[in-house]
């Protein structure tokens, strides 16, 4: 099963799409999902953050909208308005695949977390 398979719903906050653009929203609402996941799941913490990671092609099969260099631009764009870093804690030094965390972790994982919202949704329906 392919990435676009699993995750056909796309989602953002209207706010964070005019605060910071509606692409940026969209990843950074994909980013908060996963680094919310890992953080649940106790996976890939690192420097004391919780992290997510993925290759610009990995990222692309759930974002089939998104060409590699607008997937570049948003992550660089969210990186730039300090709403991510970027890191590297891969194993071996040729995989450069890179890391991402929330700058302000707790924030965002406390109003933003999307978990909690897919909970609370199923709940209704």
């Amino acid at each position: 099963m392919t990435y676009k398979a699993r995750s056909r719903l796309h989602w953002y906050h209207w706010e964070l799409a005019e605060r910071y653009g509606l692409d940026e929203s969209i990843m950074l609402k994909h980013l908060i999902y996963w680094i919310a996941t890992n953080s649940m799941n106790g996976i890939n913490k690192h420097d004391d953050r919780w992290w997510t990671y993925n290759s610009v092609k990995k990222i692309r099969e759930y974002f089939t909208y998104w060409s590699e260099g607008q997937i570049r631009r948003i992550l660089k764009s969210l990186v730039k308005k300090e709403l991510i870093i970027e890191g590297n804690y891969n194993k071996h030094a040729y995989d450069r695949t890179k890391w991402y965390a929330l700058k302000d972790e707790k924030y965002w994982l406390e109003n933003y977390n999307p978990v909690n919202e897919i909970e609370e949704w199923k709940a209704k329906y």
